[in-house]
């Protein structure tokens, strides 16, 4: 193949990336996360569990790594487009407005579009443990 066939080539493939949306080549981003609220239940009602509020934005075009929680997961979308995709379920694509769950220490990620996204993200939790396990290791969690 010829550098001008080659470079032909090249300019292509990179034409059409640039307006495809997330998917499992997409960049892995580190998610802007904000804590809102961390509010320990009280034991006479759920012993043992704490809620957690965080307002998560994602970069467009930007993919979180798979990971889990150590409880439920409710996502109210705010703002942009974003695509949450959950082992074995078919993925969510969250517009503002609407919600989604991501149930008790299933993986996921969570991707977005070329407008990014924020998200408010909502966990009953279990007290004391990391907020979530990325799933590269089988010890591997992210300190709060």
């Amino acid at each position: 193949m010829s550098a001008r066939s080659t470079g032909l080539v090249l300019f292509t493939a990179m034409s059409l990336l640039a307006g495809t949306t997330p998917d499992a080549a997409a960049p892995v981003a580190k998610p802007d996360v904000q804590n809102l609220l961390h509010a320990t239940l009280d034991p006479q009602f759920t012993a043992g569990r704490e809620v957690l509020v965080d307002l998560v934005e994602i970069p467009p075009h930007a993919a979180l790594e798979w990971h889990s929680h150590p409880g439920e997961e409710f996502h109210y979308y705010l703002e942009g487009d974003a695509r949450v995709e959950v082992e074995g379920q078919n993925a969510l694509d969250g517009q503002p407005g609407t919600v989604g769950h991501v149930p008790f220490k299933a993986k996921h990620r969570a991707m977005a579009g070329p407008q990014g996204a924020k998200v408010l993200v909502f966990r009953v939790h279990t007290q004391g443990e990391p907020w979530r396990y990325v799933s590269e290791g089988a010890s591997a969690h992210v300190p709060r």
